[in-house]
């Protein structure tokens, strides 16, 4: 397991920060977030970004320690804590904590977390305020509930405040909505919020046999979303990585849920051709530190091919296009069952690998197969270089907004 970036807004929250190298009580030049060492020298000036970076490596002893100490399983949030307490007290301090010995032994969480207000103190008894208020906050996010990734329920109840269900009746609309519907037309009023260009707008869905359309009022003109079985040729301006394919449904454990684990290996398989040859060799690594449902058991994975990667919950089309521009695929969470207008699911990845010239649509590898994004089922199994419209990809991916969607960032 590895700390999440709410570990270190966490520890950053309280650490503070100097951009210029300063000499501290102890009379050791120290940079950024508390950073010392060698490296560090008189005048040295460096951006929030750099010192960001310095912090997380200095964090390498801390998660270590908690790592090779605790014999008790945690989640992210748990790990996160003590993590963070133990680079502010110092790993042996932890090691020698009734804290650790209580959670080793099985303690109630609640309990356990009592031991964060113990350790208030500096050298004295005196109470450090701002040494309360770090407890407080570890404390707080080691009790606080973990939402697993594409299965939080929250994303179904918030999805409800953007999202009309139900028809609407036409009574409602203005007459530039309205629309000449013959009797007998199965068809139905859908808001939903699109975030791929225009967002916000009001589209009339109708969904025959073969094929579905999407109808935009305010420019009344069709667009036919079916997505070509073949693979266009490259054009100037587009991006589509040279990445092998790994389908799910071959794996030798776990094929049904293995679709993260599928996608993270074809990013290591594109990163380093030599690391594997099947995603199986993947998988079998991954089953080490957890289950492939867990983003850090992914994580680990890659960090023990020599991939160091995170894990971020806020991205939108622009991260991915960044990710792209530098040559690097992304594992990307979305929901794919349920139609577009009700996207549901216990959540589903994929592999982006590309974005056309018009940036309209992006190159995945579904390791599931070919999914239609508009139904919500699949119509191939064959997933390799599709062609997913971000119009109807969008409310699959950023579920809560423009920038919600969940992704997995190589560097």
């Amino acid at each position: 397991m590895r700390i999440s970036q709410k570990g270190i807004d966490l520890i950053k929250k309280f650490e503070g920060i100097r951009l210029t190298a300063y000499v501290c009580p102890a009379g050791v030049l120290t940079i950024g977030y508390g950073h010392t060492g060698p490296d560090v020298q008189p005048g040295m000036r460096i951006t929030e970004e750099e010192a960001e970076r310095l912090l997380w490596a200095d964090t390498e002893s801390a998660q270590q320690t908690v790592s090779s100490f605790v014999s008790v399983k945690l989640n992210q949030n748990e790990y996160d804590a003590l993590v963070s307490f133990t680079f502010n007290v110092g790993p042996t301090a932890f090691v020698n904590s009734t804290m650790l010995r209580l959670l080793n032994h099985g303690a109630d969480r609640k309990v356990v977390a009592g031991e964060f207000g113990r350790w208030v103190k500096a050298g004295s008894d005196e109470v450090i305020p701002g040494l309360v208020r770090r407890r407080e906050e570890e404390k707080k996010l080691f009790l606080e509930k973990v939402k697993h990734p594409l299965l939080a329920k929250s994303l179904l109840a918030k999805r409800d405040t953007w999202l009309k269900r139900h028809p609407v009746d036409s009574s409602t609309l203005k007459a530039e909505e309205k629309l000449f519907v013959p009797k007998g037309s199965a068809w139905q009023w859908t808001e939903i919020r699109m975030y791929a260009g225009e967002a916000h707008q009001r589209v009339l869905l109708e969904k025959q046999p073969e094929v579905e359309w999407w109808f935009f009022p305010d420019h009344w003109k069709i667009i036919n979303d079916t997505e070509t079985q073949e693979t266009p040729p490259k054009t100037d301006g587009e991006i589509k990585l040279v990445v092998p394919y790994f389908s799910q449904r071959d794996n030798k454990k776990d094929p049904m849920r293995t679709c993260f684990s599928s996608s993270c290996a074809m990013l290591l398989a594109a990163l380093d051709p030599d690391a594997i040859d099947t995603d199986d060799e993947y998988i079998s690594e991954v089953y080490k530190y957890g289950d492939t449902t867990s983003a850090s058991a992914q994580l680990d994975t890659l960090k023990h091919f020599g991939v160091d990667a995170k894990f971020v919950q806020n991205a939108s089309w622009d991260t991915i296009e960044q990710q792209l521009k530098r040559g690097i695929p992304v594992p990307m969470g979305i929901l794919h069952k349920g139609p577009v207008s009700n996207p549901v699911g216990g959540g589903h990845w994929i592999c982006c690998v590309g974005v056309t010239a018009d940036r309209q649509k992006l190159w995945v590898h579904d390791p599931f197969g070919d999914l239609d994004l508009i139904g919500g089922s699949y119509v191939s199994t064959d997933g390799k270089y599709r062609l997913y419209s971000k119009k109807n990809l969008g409310p699959r991916f950023l579920v809560e907004g423009p920038k919600s969607g969940w992704v997995i960032l190589a560097s």
